[in-house]
């Protein structure tokens, strides 16, 4: 499936992952993220400035279904 902004988002609010825990188009500290870089998309985790790459996309649904997949499993349930 490919997702968009607004298909995830609110799958994302139904599993209770709190918005501080990502952001799209733009780099957030401590937070997954997505970017376009050139014709392709970077996922990754934000740390104290540093882009802690996680994987490439050629598309934006590509994209966030990755992360979605980073953000549920750095937030599921013991």
């Amino acid at each position: 499936m490919s997702w968009t902004v607004d298909q995830l988002l609110s799958f994302l609010d139904r599993k209770n992952i709190p918005a501080d825990a990502y952001s799209f188009y733009k780099d957030k500290d401590e937070a997954f993220c997505i970017e376009k870089v050139g014709d392709e998309w970077l996922v990754y985790y934000s740390e104290r400035g540093a882009k802690n790459e996680l994987g490439w996309a050629k598309s934006e649904g590509q994209a966030l279904n990755l992360l979605k997949l980073f953000l549920l499993e750095a937030h599921k349930e013991i």
